[in-house]
């Protein structure tokens, strides 16, 4: 009789156990589903969601963007690309983002011949990314006119972080050295210029020194630019900052293009 209230206790247990289990994986399951909810329906730019500025009228001559170069590089031979050119389109690839999920949070993007892993440095586990398509609920504000952009309503990758906070930073690292590396960015507010900041690292740990620097002005909506550079030494660590007076502003790049160091 022990025997089989022993028995009966375990099968009990057990059952309470698998219970708890299942609840678990439906409440991390659901947890997921509710971030991915919330995410698709925010509205972006967050900072100013005045949807009749939608659109500005094209601006001409916009400034151009500022490189240097650190010391112990000044003998590598860069080349600064900001508005786009022949040359730039048929000399790198495009990132394909369009299997990604819209409103799912990732941390890298893998292409045929090249992985890009965001943002790992120490202690920045949680951040990552949000892929946003163009429309009402979705990045709803104009990208930019060529020459300054590729396209006027291009999907984008938002900097954000896995409870849903907004990053300032995008962090990218190569499992492949590059010569080129392009993208498009534009700050997560309306109405007021941004400065961006891009370092370009020749390895992928975050500590080491930067080969090139440069800085950009950005604004939404109509005020993204194009931040591209050609380098004779391959890097394999580019470091994105949009540098806001107060609070995090948010950035989103898009139309991200590359060529494999050969």
């Amino acid at each position: 009789m022990k025997v089989n209230y022993l028995k009966s206790l375990f099968v009990a247990v057990l059952a309470v156990t698998i219970s708890s289990c299942e609840k678990k994986a439906e409440t991390i399951e659901n947890s997921a589903d509710r971030l991915a909810a919330s995410i698709t329906n925010i509205v972006y730019p967050l900072n100013g969601n005045d949807m009749s500025m939608n659109i500005l009228p094209k601006k001409e001559n916009l400034p151009d963007a500022k490189l240097t170069k650190d010391a112990s590089y000044l003998k590598n031979k860069v080349k600064l690309i900001d508005l786009i050119c022949e040359e730039y389109l048929e000399g790198t690839k495009k990132l394909d983002i369009s299997k990604l999920k819209e409103g799912e949070f990732s941390k890298r993007i893998r292409a045929n011949d090249l992985t890009i892993n965001f943002s790992q440095e120490i202690g920045t586990g949680g951040d990552g990314f949000v892929k946003l398509d163009h429309g009402p609920n979705r990045w709803w504000a104009h990208w930019n006119y060529t020459p300054y952009t590729e396209s006027e309503y291009p999907s984008v990758l938002f900097a954000a972080n896995r409870n849903g906070s907004v990053n300032n930073t995008f962090d990218l690292t190569f499992d492949r050295k590059l010569t080129t590396f392009g993208f498009e960015v534009a700050p997560n507010g309306l109405g007021e210029e941004f400065e961006v900041w891009v370092n370009y690292q020749e390895e992928s740990w975050y500590r080491q020194p930067n080969m090139i620097e440069v800085r950009q002005t950005i604004s939404s909506p109509s005020g993204a630019r194009l931040i591209a550079v050609k380098s004779q030494i391959p890097f394999q660590r580019v470091a994105i900052q949009v540098r806001a007076t107060t609070g995090k502003a948010g950035v989103a790049i898009a139309n991200i293009r590359y060529a494999v160091a050969k």
